[in-house]
């Protein structure tokens, strides 16, 4: 708890405390003036209740305005916390799904087969896409898992992950990447070369 907040509190507490007090006093007060027995008592101890039933009223007000302040004070650091949160998190998401959605492109773009068939893949696969990053462990979980979890969902073999890809064809998609040709396709158990045309 920060300084400023124990303050307020403390204040809060204090004032409190006062409004009891006089409430008591008001109380006796108004005993005594159900039994005043003359009437230069019982003008005397009205204006005493008076003043003591308006020092109440002030107390609670004050009371209650400075609860709400120190209310407000606590709604806007947990928003600013909650915000610098969500702030923290929003790069490391968008990058990784900008990364899937790149690696899915690539690897289903030569099975679409026309325009429209790609702008509705894209619809698609971004309407997945908004769903899974909206998971709690979508940071967490393997980025090949995710991929291959999308590619199944659209209706396309997931591509082979590097990971567990032979050597041979960790050889040869570096190569091609050494080569600026586009890397060959996996498709099952089979190689594909890209298209040269």
């Amino acid at each position: 708890m920060s300084d400023a907040a124990a303050t307020a509190e403390r204040r809060e507490e204090i004032l409190g405390e006062l409004a009891e007090w006089m409430h008591a006093a008001a109380r006796e007060a108004q005993r005594r003036l159900l039994a005043a027995e003359t009437t230069d008592d019982f003008a005397k101890l009205t204006a005493s209740l008076a003043r003591l039933a308006r020092g109440v009223r002030q107390s609670i007000l004050i009371h209650r305005k400075l609860e709400a302040e120190r209310l407000e004070v606590d709604r806007r650091a947990d928003e600013a916390a909650a915000g610098a949160q969500a702030a923290s998190e929003f790069v490391p998401r968008h990058v990784k799904r900008v990364r899937i959605r790149t690696a899915i492109t690539r690897h289903v773009w030569n099975e679409l087969e026309d325009e429209e068939e790609a702008e509705l893949f894209g619809d698609d696969l971004n309407a997945r896409l908004d769903e899974l990053e909206g998971e709690d462990d979508f940071l967490d979980r393997p980025i090949d898992d995710l991929i291959a979890r999308l590619c199944r969902d659209l209706g396309f073999d997931p591509p082979v992950a590097a990971s567990t890809a032979s050597p041979q064809a960790n050889a040869q998609a570096a190569l091609h990447a050494c080569s600026g040709a586009a890397p060959p396709q996996r498709v099952g158990e089979a190689v594909l070369a890209p298209d040269s045309s």
